[in-house]
């Protein structure tokens, strides 16, 4: 157990979330309130993982932002604009779903779970 605890840090987490809940069971504060916050906390994480997956999706690959005009010697050293083909080929990649998204996802599913089954007893 411990073994899979150290490889995994959203096991860590769940174990500590269950800790938590349990203490602050036993110092009579409500379930309900509990629930509610173990399920807020959870749709945060969720929204979390998901900007983490939005973010490396290359959504604005391509874009130029152009704030002040430039002389005609500046323009000459910008780097040129990237073809269509090499913007479509780099937004067309598959979803990627790096360590932080997953942890965010597992973490905050377990959460709203908790907090459903704490709120509806």
């Amino acid at each position: 157990m411990i073994d899979l605890i150290k490889k995994r840090p959203a096991w860590s987490s769940v174990v500590a979330v269950v800790i938590i809940n349990i203490l602050l069971i036993l110092f009579k504060m409500p379930k309900m309130v509990l629930g509610n916050l173990d399920f807020l906390v959870g749709l945060f994480l969720i929204v979390l993982g998901s900007v983490f997956i939005v973010g490396s999706g290359h959504l604005f690959t391509g874009w130029r932002f152009h704030i002040r005009k430039k002389s005609d010697l500046e323009a000459e050293n910008d780097p040129k604009h990237p073809k269509a083909k090499d913007v479509a080929s780099i937004k067309n990649q598959p979803i990627r779903v790096n360590k932080y998204a997953r942890y965010c996802l597992g973490v905050g599913g377990f959460l709203i779970v908790l907090g459903i089954i704490l709120t509806s007893i």
